[in-house]
C-alpha cells in the first residue's frame, strides 16, 4: 500500500523531525514529514533531540499508511430512537466534544482505527445488531497522538 504524502496534509501542531542522524530516521513518518516541508518553512512544532533515548525516541511513529475512515451520516441509520439518543451521546465523548463529532460526523476529519474500534466497542457494549460502517473507507496517515 503506498499512499502519496504531502506536506499540506498534516497540520502545525503535530511535530515533525529534522535528526537526520537518529537511527529511526528511516521508518519515522515525522522525520519523512520533515523532508516535505517547503524550504522557505518559518515555523513549525517540532520534536527535540530530548526526545531520543540512545536507539529509540518517544515521539516515534511509523511511517506506515493505516486504514482511515471518513464520514457517519449513515452511522445510526436503522437504529431505534432511544438507543440512538444513547449512542450519539456517548459517541460526542469518543469524539471529543459534540462540535467535534459532527467535523467527523460530516467527513471533514479522518476517523482513526482507534476511534473506528472504539465506536465498534460502543455498538457491542449497547447490543447494536450490526458492525458500524462509515460513510467511506481510505489508505492514508492519520497525524494525531491517538493513533
Amino acid at each position: 500500500m503506498d499512499t502519496k504524502l504531502q506536506y499540506a496534509d498534516v497540520t502545525r501542531d503535530w511535530a515533525i523531525c529534522y535528526q537526520t542522524d537518529c537511527p529511526l530516521a528511516g521508518n519515522c513518518l515525522r522525520r519523512h514529514v520533515a523532508t516535505l516541508a517547503p524550504v522557505d518553512l518559518r515555523h513549525h512544532e517540532c520534536v527535540l533531540p530530548g526526545a531520543r533515548k540512545g536507539d529509540s525516541c518517544d515521539c516515534f511513529i511509523e511511517k506506515r499508511p493505516m486504514r482511515l475512515a471518513r464520514g457517519m451520516k449513515g452511522l445510526l441509520v436503522g437504529i431505534g430512537y432511544e438507543q440512538g439518543i444513547v449512542l450519539r451521546e456517548r459517541l460526542f465523548e469518543i469524539f471529543g466534544s459534540r462540535s467535534q463529532y459532527y467535523r467527523y460526523y460530516r467527513g471533514c476529519w479522518p476517523i482513526s482505527p482507534r476511534q473506528q474500534e472504539r465506536v465498534a466497542d460502543l455498538f457491542r457494549q449497547l447490543d447494536v445488531d450490526r458492525n458500524p460502517k462509515f460513510d467511506a473507507y481510505f489508505d492514508g496517515y492519520y497525524f494525531d497522538s491517538d493513533v
